[in-house]
């Protein structure tokens, strides 16, 4: 693990410190994970980016839409699933 000596305001201490007490962890584990979102919203952003960029020049591979399932095939596609396994029947159960 690598360390990182960073300045910051006071004013933005204060409330990476606020925000620590209330989740009740670290100042420290609190500023890394407030880094570690800002860089994965990053590389979501430099994603959308590079698609809506790809789109714009026609080489963007779209997927088709997937055709409407009726009930009946509903049904029967979870029937022949039925007992694969404890977690999938729960899953079906509810629903999902």
């Amino acid at each position: 693990m690598k360390q990182l000596l960073l300045r910051i305001d006071d004013d933005l201490h204060q409330r990476i410190t606020r925000r620590a007490r209330r989740t009740g962890r670290s100042i420290n584990a609190t500023a890394g994970e407030i880094l570690a979102r800002g860089v994965s919203e990053e590389v979501l952003d430099a994603r959308a980016e590079l698609r809506a960029r790809a789109r714009r020049l026609n080489v963007l591979a779209e997927s088709p839409p997937s055709p409407p399932v009726t009930e009946a095939e509903r049904e029967r596609a979870l029937a022949s699933t039925e007992g694969i396994g404890p977690i999938l029947d729960e899953l079906w159960a509810e629903g999902r």
